[in-house]
């Protein structure tokens, strides 16, 4: 069922964003890019039917099939409050947690840093990227949600599950919610404590943790979510360390989830 454009249009009608609708894209987060390198215009809203090479951190695929996911980008022109971005992923997991829960009713977790869960399951990425041109900062925050996507290739059967288990005419209201409120939130005009809400529905913090920094195997308790959102975790001899790095991968102990 494709998008409906008016409807989208209409949501967004308080914004100065523009809408690219694509029945296929290989990446709304490389469409942005292109976009802005086109000089094209910014703040902007692409949003697809499916991507044929979706793209999550770390230079990871996104899994976005047709019809059943959403999967957008929004394209900024950013001051540096809000364009660092582990910052912006951080404020994009809120902004994103928060839609779903307006439109679906439906509560999810957040897992350091830019994963949300629900049921024990990966439904949602988002991948943020910043640039310069010239002397212009751009700001893209890519979003990936399974609304309700049934089947998974068989490398993400077991870490990657959906929303809602049929389909549903909310697609369009859920995809207008999650720009909206991403765009407020990274224009700073959605109310501040952003951070509170993303250490409240952590399913991280006080959790026993594994993960691998510079091919070396580590092991502590998450223990804060600092102010710039950097993870500090306890070592069992005492020691910290403040994960940042988008070379970290980390597992929450017996729960065989990674991000």
């Amino acid at each position: 069922m494709s998008y409906d454009r008016s409807a989208i249009e209409r949501a967004l009608s308080g914004t100065p964003l523009s809408l690219t609708l694509f029945s296929e894209i290989d990446s709304t987060n490389s469409e942005a890019k292109r976009t802005a390198l086109g000089g094209g215009q910014a703040p902007a809203l692409f949003l697809a039917e499916a991507q044929t090479a979706g793209r999550g951190r770390m230079g990871r695929s996104f899994f976005s099939p047709k019809d059943t996911g959403i999967y957008l980008s929004l394209l900024l022109k950013t001051d540096a409050s809000l364009s660092d971005p582990i910052t912006a992923t951080t404020a994009s997991a809120v902004a994103v947690r928060r839609a779903i829960l307006a439109v679906t009713g439906i509560s999810t977790g957040i897992k350091w840093v830019n994963d949300l869960y629900f049921r024990g399951k990966k439904v949602c990425g988002i991948l943020a990227e910043s640039f310069f041109l010239g002397d212009e900062r751009y700001l893209i925050v890519g979003v990936g949600v399974n609304l309700s996507t049934a089947v998974f290739p068989e490398e993400l059967s077991s870490v990657a599950g959906s929303l809602l288990s049929e389909p549903t005419d909310l697609r369009d209201a859920l995809a207008a919610e999650i720009a909206l409120r991403l765009y407020r939130m990274l224009t700073q005009t959605e109310p501040n404590g952003f951070l509170e809400d993303y250490r409240a529905n952590s399913i991280v913090l006080g959790k026993p943790i594994t993960y691998i920094q510079n091919g070396i195997f580590h092991e502590g308790i998450a223990e804060q979510i600092d102010e710039d959102g950097h993870l500090l975790v306890r070592h069992s001899d005492g020691t910290h360390a403040l994960l940042a790095s988008g070379e970290i991968s980390l597992r929450i102990q017996n729960e065989g989830e990674r991000q």
